[in-house]
């Protein structure tokens, strides 16, 4: 297992500046920080003039080592501001930060207070920054400034090479290899972090290789040393370099240049078949529990070469295919949603109340990871001021993890505990009136306490999520579906895809074209298997039904109080339009669509084991709605590229005969085909992080999660499984 991430140690020096512990350094200058900053790395990257000459759709990608206070980012953002165009609403800002030691919210807070020309900047940081200690990758939004930070909680170069393609076992890809159509580069660079002298260890010969890799031609950089060390390894990594005078009493820094392709970045190219190579083991960020070296989950330009995304058909207008929509079209792409229904959300969509819900664990698996990560872009995502929808399609109250069991409470606190949240005093709750600094993500609520956030009496004690908690799917995939880059074409089934070149046809039921596309998005659920294309993807459906209770009903008068979603063996929702709602059941093999009395008893049961009720009420007449979830074998969504099922069969045949056999080839895909299906019940907290994945696959932006779990939601994953349980079953 890996070391758990460590939060700065950090004390504060006689004029409140915060100093590292761990080296001895300061974060920034002690004469003045910001102005530092701006001098060292916004003006030697000639950022301001950068910025005002992007044209409308254009993305700008900066990287930095070295996230501290956060300092270099805002001034970035504000200088974004202040200096791009405002006839480009559609230009984008990418600041990705690796940070190996990242601050507490409490200790951010306090650094960044030392500048209050910041704080409106600051404050949007604080709000959304994760919680903390959490390894990996994060996705923070900023839309009303066309802003994305991605932090990576890692060492510099670890976090570095999350960025650039890698095999399974963390070894890098061949250097055309990609994630998607086409190639990740970085614009700027942000040499930062502490001095060599004091942290060595991040100048690494790995660190400058990976800044070359993901570079190109007039990619800069800027850095406020001037140590051998980095000069030496910039120019072996293609930079030019120039030493010019440093900020204040710093004598001299390095700027430079990307000038040249470099074969030291990355050596390996891409080879012409399947051969088999010697293992390199012992590589960064390599996989736990899989040696093998593949890039099964990688495109090659071979097979598909790089290409721009123009209008984009998206085939479904539930949660999945709306979210995508809306991605794409936030990043000035032309869409069209193509559904069967007459209005958006109609299938498992449809419910009145939707529960930004996961399942939440301590422990540091995959799915785990995913759905924590799932959760906390979810409750960002909907509070955001782009869309505003807890504001417009629900309530932001909440949502309580009732511990119904001892597993349950052992998991809950601990959760808790590793996020540093601690049980409020004398049964307070901190979620009404917390400052930026105090706000827990996850706080674990004794039964009184539950019961006293809920408004109603519990059973139970649980863990309170404070950010999240329940939506109208179908008033959501409405606000998403404004954008006027979206257009809708509803009523309409698509049975056939064909591909010309460069274009994508879709075709209805009477074999009439319905539009064409550069790229096309499945998201239409179950309906995927009816398509060639996505006929064998493992999809499963579950019946689901939800039970509405009326407040004026005897069982619902209790629940007249309820002001936070609560979720045990089934959840209920607080009202709204004078009605409850209690669910959901899950349902095998069963696809009746009518209301079942016995499904009602079900969801009625378990509201009566999460909440004190009077015993004896009568039970209210059936209401409910009845949809079906859509999943997959292991939990995790379908997203990124549709697999060409027999060639990739082919093209991996020898993990029948070897599971650890090492191929060299990348997988083969669907030209410009992509889905985004299984989200299962969790549909409202997946589909943010799904769609912002997808769109950063189709958009070559860096990625919003790591690449162990963009290998768990690719589609092609159930396809080398198949392969590899061949060879074990030959083995056995």
């Amino acid at each position: 297992m890996e070391k758990p991430l460590e939060n700065a140690s950090i004390r504060w020096d006689e004029n409140n500046q915060p100093v590292s512990v761990q080296f001895g350094d300061v974060y920034f200058s002690k004469h003045n920080g910001l102005e530092e900053t701006r001098f060292v790395f916004l003006a030697q990257n000639n950022l301001a003039e950068r910025f005002a000459a992007l044209v409308n759709g254009e993305r700008f990608c900066i990287a930095e080592t070295g996230f501290g206070s956060g300092l270099n980012f805002l001034a970035c953002w504000q200088l974004w501001e202040q200096s791009r165009s405002t006839n480009c609403p559609a230009t984008h800002l990418h600041f990705v930060s690796v940070e190996k030691y990242p601050l507490t919210r409490e200790d951010l807070a306090r650094a960044l207070s030392l500048w209050p020309e910041l704080k409106p900047y600051a404050d949007q940081l604080i709000d959304q920054y994760p919680p903390q200690p959490a390894r990996g990758v994060h996705r923070i939004r900023f839309p009303l400034g066309g802003v994305s930070l991605t932090l990576i909680f890692e060492d510099a170069a670890d976090g570095l090479h999350q960025l650039k393609p890698c095999a399974t076992d963390g070894s890098p890809a061949p250097q055309n290899y990609q994630f998607g159509p086409g190639k990740l580069k970085v614009d700027a660079w942000f040499l930062d972090g502490f001095a060599p002298a004091k942290n060595p260890g991040m100048w690494s010969p790995e660190l400058f290789q990976s800044v070359g890799a993901l570079s190109a031609e007039n990619t800069s950089f800027a850095t406020f040393t001037a140590a051998g060390l980095v000069k030496r390894g910039l120019q072996e990594a293609g930079f030019a370099i120039e030493k010019v005078p440093g900020f204040g009493r710093k004598r001299e820094m390095l700027r430079g240049l990307f000038s040249w392709e470099n074969p030291v970045a990355n050596e390996e190219t891409s080879p012409a078949g399947g051969e088999s190579v010697t293992a390199r083991g012992g590589a960064r960020g390599s996989t736990r529990g899989n040696s093998a070296r593949l890039f099964w989950h990688l495109l090659s330009p071979t097979d598909q070469p790089a290409s721009n995304a123009t209008n984009v058909a998206i085939i479904g207008g539930g949660l999945a295919g709306c979210m995508a929509a809306a991605a794409l079209a936030r990043r000035g792409l032309r869409v069209t949603i193509v559904e069967q229904q007459a209005n958006l959300a109609q299938a498992a969509s449809g419910n009145r109340q939707g529960v930004v819900y996961c399942r939440l664990s301590p422990h540091d698996d995959p799915l785990s990871r995913f759905n924590l990560l799932a959760q906390v872009f979810a409750n960002n995502f909907y509070a955001a001021p782009d869309y505003n929808l807890f504001g417009s399609c629900g309530n932001r109250c909440g949502v309580l993890h009732l511990a119904m069991n001892d597993k349950q409470r052992t998991h809950y606190q601990a959760i808790a505990e590793r996020y540093h949240c601690e049980q409020p005093q004398n049964g307070s709750i901190s979620y009404g009136s917390a400052s930026r600094a105090k706000l827990n993500h996850f706080q674990w609520l004794g039964e009184d306490a539950a019961s006293e956030c809920a408004g109603i009496l519990v059973k139970y004690p649980g863990l309170f999520v404070q950010g999240a908690g329940w939506l109208s799917p179908q008033g959501v995939c409405n606000t998403l579906c404004s954008h006027p880059n979206i257009e809708l074409r509803l009523s309409t089934e698509i049975s056939d895809l064909r591909r010309t070149t460069n274009t994508w046809h879709l075709f209805d039921t009477q074999n009439a074209q319905v539009t064409t596309a550069s790229h096309v998005v499945i998201a239409n659920a179950a309906a995927a298997k009816k398509l060639a294309q996505t006929a064998e993807l493992p999809l499963n459906q579950i019946r689901g039904q939800v039970t509405h209770i009326a407040t004026n009903h005897a069982m619902g008068e209790p629940l007249v109080g309820l002001q936070t979603v609560i979720c045990g063996d089934g959840y209920v929702s607080p009202p709204h339009e004078n009605m409850v709602c209690a669910g959901a059941t899950f349902t095998l093999r069963n696809h009746e669509q009518s209301l079942s009395g016995q499904c009602q008893q079900t969801n009625l049961d378990n509201l009566a084991a999460m909440v004190k009720m009077e015993s004896g009420i009568t039970p209210p007449p059936l209401d409910g709605r009845v949809g079906f979830r859509t999943t997959t074998p292991d939990y995790f969504p379908l997203v990124g590229p549709v697999p060409k099922t027999g060639e990739m069969r082919t093209r991996f045949s020898s993990l029948q005969h070897k599971a650890n056999a090492e191929l060299t080839t990348a997988g083969e895909y669907h030209e410009n085909l992509f889905c985004l299906l299984g989200l299962g019940s969790r549909g409202l907290a997946y589909s943010p992080l799904a769609a912002e994945t997808l769109a950063a696959v189709i958009c070559s932006e860096p990625l919003p999660l790591s690449q162990e779990l963009y290998r768990h939601i690719n589609p092609a994953r159930f396809l080398i499984r198949e392969l590899i349980r061949g060879s074990r079953k030959r083995r056995d």
